[in-house]
Protein backbone atom coordinates (compact mmCIF):
# COMPACT_ATOMS: atom_id res chain seq x y z
CA UNK A 1 0.00 0.00 0.00
CA UNK A 2 1.41 3.52 -0.88
CA UNK A 3 2.01 6.02 1.65
CA UNK A 4 0.84 8.86 1.68
CA UNK A 5 3.70 12.08 1.01
CA UNK A 6 3.14 14.54 3.61
CA UNK A 7 2.50 17.80 1.64
CA UNK A 8 4.92 20.46 3.19
CA UNK A 9 3.35 23.23 4.67
CA UNK A 10 3.32 26.40 1.55
CA UNK A 11 6.30 28.61 1.97
CA UNK A 12 3.77 31.72 1.91
CA UNK A 13 2.38 30.23 5.10
CA UNK A 14 5.92 31.05 7.06
CA UNK A 15 6.51 34.11 4.76
CA UNK A 16 3.32 36.33 5.76
CA UNK A 17 4.35 35.70 9.70
CA UNK A 18 5.68 38.75 9.55
CA UNK A 19 2.60 40.99 8.81
CA UNK A 20 1.66 40.79 12.62
CA UNK A 21 4.58 42.56 14.27
CA UNK A 22 4.67 44.75 11.15
CA UNK A 23 1.18 46.11 11.51
CA UNK A 24 1.47 46.75 14.93
CA UNK A 25 4.64 49.00 14.67
CA UNK A 26 2.84 50.71 11.97
CA UNK A 27 0.10 51.41 14.30
CA UNK A 28 2.46 52.30 17.13
CA UNK A 29 4.03 54.58 14.96
CA UNK A 30 0.86 56.05 13.89
CA UNK A 31 -0.04 56.48 17.19
CA UNK A 32 3.10 58.39 18.22
CA UNK A 33 3.17 60.63 15.33
CA UNK A 34 -0.45 61.58 16.24
CA UNK A 35 0.46 62.10 19.78
CA UNK A 36 3.33 64.48 18.54
CA UNK A 37 1.07 66.49 16.10
CA UNK A 38 -1.55 66.70 19.06
CA UNK A 39 1.06 67.76 20.90
CA UNK A 40 3.07 70.41 18.65
CA UNK A 41 -0.83 71.86 17.77
CA UNK A 42 -0.98 72.70 21.93
CA UNK A 43 2.06 74.19 22.05
CA UNK A 44 1.44 76.66 18.95
CA UNK A 45 -1.80 77.70 20.54
CA UNK A 46 -0.49 78.18 23.56
CA UNK A 47 2.24 80.39 21.84
CA UNK A 48 -0.21 82.19 19.97
CA UNK A 49 -2.02 82.94 23.43
CA UNK A 50 1.34 84.24 24.86
CA UNK A 51 2.18 86.36 22.14
CA UNK A 52 -1.21 88.11 22.30
CA UNK A 53 -1.21 88.65 26.39
CA UNK A 54 2.04 89.96 25.83
CA UNK A 55 1.42 92.03 22.44
CA UNK A 56 -1.78 93.54 24.79
CA UNK A 57 0.33 94.40 27.92
CA UNK A 58 2.74 96.22 25.90
CA UNK A 59 0.20 98.17 24.05
CA UNK A 60 -1.64 98.80 27.53
CA UNK A 61 2.11 100.18 28.69
CA UNK A 62 2.82 102.34 25.91
CA UNK A 63 -0.64 103.99 26.14
CA UNK A 64 0.30 104.40 30.06
CA UNK A 65 3.17 106.30 29.11
CA UNK A 66 2.40 108.12 26.49
CA UNK A 67 -1.43 109.88 28.68
CA UNK A 68 1.64 109.91 31.64
CA UNK A 69 2.42 114.00 32.15
CA UNK A 70 5.51 115.08 31.14
CA UNK A 71 6.82 115.92 35.04
CA UNK A 72 5.73 112.40 36.34
CA UNK A 73 8.14 109.21 36.60
CA UNK A 74 7.58 105.77 37.11
CA UNK A 75 7.90 104.48 40.48
CA UNK A 76 11.36 102.45 39.27
CA UNK A 77 12.76 106.05 38.07
CA UNK A 78 12.24 107.55 41.33
CA UNK A 79 13.26 105.42 43.71
CA UNK A 80 16.68 104.96 41.33
CA UNK A 81 16.58 109.28 41.20
CA UNK A 82 15.74 109.52 45.08
CA UNK A 83 18.82 107.39 46.07
CA UNK A 84 20.94 109.32 44.12
CA UNK A 85 20.27 112.05 44.98
CA UNK A 86 20.63 111.05 48.97
CA UNK A 87 24.27 109.46 48.08
CA UNK A 88 25.02 113.01 46.32
CA UNK A 89 24.02 115.15 49.47
CA UNK A 90 26.07 113.06 51.59
CA UNK A 91 29.21 113.40 48.88
CA UNK A 92 28.57 116.92 49.44
CA UNK A 93 28.19 117.05 52.95
CA UNK A 94 31.82 115.05 53.12
CA UNK A 95 32.88 117.78 50.52
CA UNK A 96 32.39 121.02 52.59
CA UNK A 97 33.41 119.62 55.97
CA UNK A 98 37.24 118.90 53.71
CA UNK A 99 36.85 122.59 52.42
CA UNK A 100 36.18 123.79 55.99
CA UNK A 101 38.81 121.60 57.72
CA UNK A 102 41.61 122.53 54.93
CA UNK A 103 40.47 126.40 55.48
CA UNK A 104 41.04 126.12 59.47
CA UNK A 105 44.42 124.29 58.30
CA UNK A 106 45.45 127.82 56.71
CA UNK A 107 44.08 129.81 59.45
CA UNK A 108 46.02 127.42 62.18
CA UNK A 109 49.12 128.06 60.01
CA UNK A 110 48.68 131.85 59.53
CA UNK A 111 48.02 132.31 63.51
CA UNK A 112 50.87 130.01 64.74
CA UNK A 113 53.12 132.35 62.41
CA UNK A 114 51.81 135.50 64.35
CA UNK A 115 51.84 133.78 67.52
CA UNK A 116 48.68 134.54 68.01
CA UNK A 117 47.06 131.22 68.80
CA UNK A 118 46.40 131.99 72.65
CA UNK A 119 44.49 134.90 71.76
CA UNK A 120 42.47 133.81 68.08
CA UNK A 121 41.28 129.91 68.27
CA UNK A 122 39.95 127.68 65.07
CA UNK A 123 37.01 125.07 65.64
CA UNK A 124 34.62 123.13 63.75
CA UNK A 125 31.52 122.94 65.18
CA UNK A 126 27.66 121.84 63.56
CA UNK A 127 27.70 125.69 62.82
CA UNK A 128 30.56 125.19 60.61
CA UNK A 129 34.37 126.71 60.80
CA UNK A 130 34.41 129.14 64.27
CA UNK A 131 37.45 131.92 64.07
CA UNK A 132 37.36 132.71 67.86
CA UNK A 133 38.76 136.30 68.96
CA UNK A 134 39.44 137.59 72.55
CA UNK A 135 38.17 140.77 72.49
CA UNK A 136 41.03 142.41 74.21
CA UNK A 137 42.84 141.82 71.29
CA UNK A 138 40.19 143.67 68.98
CA UNK A 139 38.67 146.14 71.43
CA UNK A 140 39.81 147.90 74.90
CA UNK A 141 37.23 147.87 78.06
CA UNK A 142 33.65 149.51 77.41
CA UNK A 143 34.57 150.25 73.32
CA UNK A 144 33.31 149.08 69.96
CA UNK A 145 36.17 150.59 68.02
CA UNK A 146 38.94 147.83 66.38
CA UNK A 147 42.24 148.80 68.06
CA UNK A 148 43.89 149.72 64.34
CA UNK A 149 47.08 148.45 65.33
CA UNK A 150 45.25 144.18 65.18
CA UNK A 151 43.16 145.40 61.97
CA UNK A 152 45.80 143.33 59.61
CA UNK A 153 44.78 139.88 62.00
CA UNK A 154 41.43 140.42 61.03
CA UNK A 155 42.01 141.06 57.18
CA UNK A 156 44.17 138.18 57.02
CA UNK A 157 41.20 136.11 58.04
CA UNK A 158 38.80 138.11 55.98
CA UNK A 159 41.13 137.44 53.07
CA UNK A 160 41.02 133.81 53.70
CA UNK A 161 37.55 132.75 53.98
CA UNK A 162 36.09 135.20 51.19
CA UNK A 163 36.87 132.76 48.06
CA UNK A 164 34.41 130.19 49.75
CA UNK A 165 30.58 131.26 49.01
CA UNK A 166 29.22 130.61 52.31
CA UNK A 167 27.90 132.80 54.32
CA UNK A 168 29.63 134.71 57.12
CA UNK A 169 28.01 135.69 60.81
CA UNK A 170 29.95 137.55 63.15
CA UNK A 171 29.06 137.46 66.38
CA UNK A 172 29.58 139.37 69.46
CA UNK A 173 29.68 137.95 73.03
CA UNK A 174 30.31 139.54 76.38
CA UNK A 175 30.95 138.45 80.31
CA UNK A 176 28.38 138.60 82.76
CA UNK A 177 30.14 142.09 83.80
CA UNK A 178 26.93 144.67 83.21
CA UNK A 179 27.80 147.39 81.44
CA UNK A 180 26.30 150.63 81.42
CA UNK A 181 27.26 154.05 79.75
CA UNK A 182 25.84 156.14 77.09
CA UNK A 183 27.10 154.65 74.13
CA UNK A 184 26.15 151.31 75.39
CA UNK A 185 23.66 150.91 78.07
CA UNK A 186 24.09 147.05 78.63
CA UNK A 187 26.04 143.87 77.06
CA UNK A 188 23.20 143.57 74.37
CA UNK A 189 24.38 147.01 72.55
CA UNK A 190 27.89 146.78 73.26
CA UNK A 191 28.23 143.22 71.84
CA UNK A 192 25.92 143.68 69.07
CA UNK A 193 28.16 146.80 67.80
CA UNK A 194 31.41 145.53 68.42
CA UNK A 195 30.32 142.36 65.67
CA UNK A 196 28.94 145.45 63.52
CA UNK A 197 32.39 147.13 63.78
CA UNK A 198 33.93 143.70 62.42
CA UNK A 199 31.50 143.87 59.51
CA UNK A 200 32.17 147.34 58.67
CA UNK A 201 36.09 146.40 57.99
CA UNK A 202 35.21 143.72 56.02
CA UNK A 203 32.98 145.59 53.85
CA UNK A 204 35.22 148.85 53.61
CA UNK A 205 38.75 147.37 53.98
CA UNK A 206 38.66 143.84 52.33
CA UNK A 207 35.58 144.09 50.04
CA UNK A 208 33.48 141.33 51.15
CA UNK A 209 29.84 141.55 49.63
CA UNK A 210 27.36 143.04 52.37
CA UNK A 211 24.77 140.57 51.60
CA UNK A 212 26.85 137.47 52.87
CA UNK A 213 27.48 139.18 56.27
CA UNK A 214 25.55 138.76 59.29
CA UNK A 215 25.74 140.57 62.52
CA UNK A 216 24.34 139.32 65.89
CA UNK A 217 24.95 140.10 69.67
CA UNK A 218 24.43 137.87 71.94
CA UNK A 219 25.67 139.98 75.17
CA UNK A 220 26.10 137.16 78.01
CA UNK A 221 23.83 134.82 77.07
CA UNK A 222 26.06 132.32 75.15
CA UNK A 223 28.82 131.71 77.36
CA UNK A 224 31.52 128.92 76.64
CA UNK A 225 32.75 129.59 80.59
CA UNK A 226 31.98 129.66 83.59
CA UNK A 227 31.85 133.43 84.36
CA UNK A 228 32.77 132.94 88.30
CA UNK A 229 36.16 132.95 87.84
CA UNK A 230 38.55 135.59 85.66
CA UNK A 231 39.81 133.09 82.83
CA UNK A 232 36.30 131.86 82.62
CA UNK A 233 34.57 135.53 82.21
CA UNK A 234 38.23 136.56 79.52
CA UNK A 235 37.40 133.10 77.37
CA UNK A 236 33.41 134.83 77.49
CA UNK A 237 34.57 137.94 76.18
CA UNK A 238 34.72 137.04 72.37
CA UNK A 239 34.09 137.70 68.73
CA UNK A 240 33.23 134.82 66.80
CA UNK A 241 33.51 134.67 63.02
CA UNK A 242 31.75 131.98 62.05
CA UNK A 243 32.07 130.22 58.65
CA UNK A 244 28.47 129.36 58.00
CA UNK A 245 27.76 125.45 57.62
CA UNK A 246 25.36 124.75 54.38
CA UNK A 247 22.51 123.68 56.57
CA UNK A 248 23.09 127.23 58.33
CA UNK A 249 23.72 128.81 54.98
CA UNK A 250 20.83 128.06 53.19
CA UNK A 251 18.84 129.38 56.59
CA UNK A 252 20.60 132.58 55.95
CA UNK A 253 20.25 132.69 52.07
CA UNK A 254 16.38 132.23 52.81
CA UNK A 255 15.82 134.49 55.15
CA UNK A 256 14.98 137.62 52.57
CA UNK A 257 12.83 135.72 50.10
Amino acid sequence: MSRKKKHAKHEEEAGEAWLLPYSDLMTLLLAVFIVLFAVSQVDAAKAQLMSEEFSDKMMSYQSAQSDQPNNEVPQEQTSVTSVSEEAAANFMEQVELENLQKLKAQLDQMLESRGLTSSVTTIIDERGLVVRFNNAILFDSGSAEIKPENEGILMDVANLVSPLENYIRIEGHTDTVPMSSAAYPSNWELSTARASSVVKLFISKCKFSPERLVAVGYGEYKPVAGNDTPDGRQKNRRIDIIVLSEKYNNLEQHLGD
